[in-house]
């Protein structure tokens, strides 16, 4: 009876290790990673990084090719800046080009530099929903 326990043991663990080593990360969504942007010429567009976090993925498969969909909205002072749609692949970014709202081109004479916010609404390809924001500042470094 003694061997009994230790392979019953043995079998319910290599029963349960499976199951947790499948296990994904929860999904964190989209981000911008950085705290300094450009504006480009005139004040027309932003490019702020998109980057998609590890662990995102379409399916339980390991290696899977895998996206973050969504939607980038950046404010100031609770007025919208721009708002543009992202599909960033796992482990990748992408500088978005963002229109800037006409009315709002004011904000980025040059040489001022302008702290904004930023919400990121993203999903994966199981359908799980994140929303992530934080801030950043961007800048006009062109003279008129």
């Amino acid at each position: 009876m003694p061997r009994r326990l230790p392979c019953a043991l043995l079998v319910a663990a290599a029963l349960c290790a499976p199951a947790s080593a499948g296990a994904a990360s929860p999904f964190r969504g989209g981000y911008v990673p950085d705290q300094l942007y450009d504006v480009t010429y005139g004040a027309a567009t932003m490019l702020p990084r998109i980057v998609c976090p590890t662990g995102t993925r379409s399916t339980e498969r390991q290696g899977d090719f895998s996206f973050c969909t969504g939607n980038l909205v950046i404010s100031y002072q609770g007025r919208v800046v721009g708002t543009a749609p992202f599909s960033v692949r796992t482990y990748d970014s992408h500088a978005l080009s963002i229109p800037i709202v006409r009315s709002m081109r004011y904000l980025f004479p040059p040489r001022r530099r302008v702290r904004l916010h930023w919400v990121a609404r993203s999903h994966d390809g199981r359908g799980v929903e994140a929303v992530t924001s934080g801030s950043f500042t961007a800048r006009n470094r062109y003279k008129r």
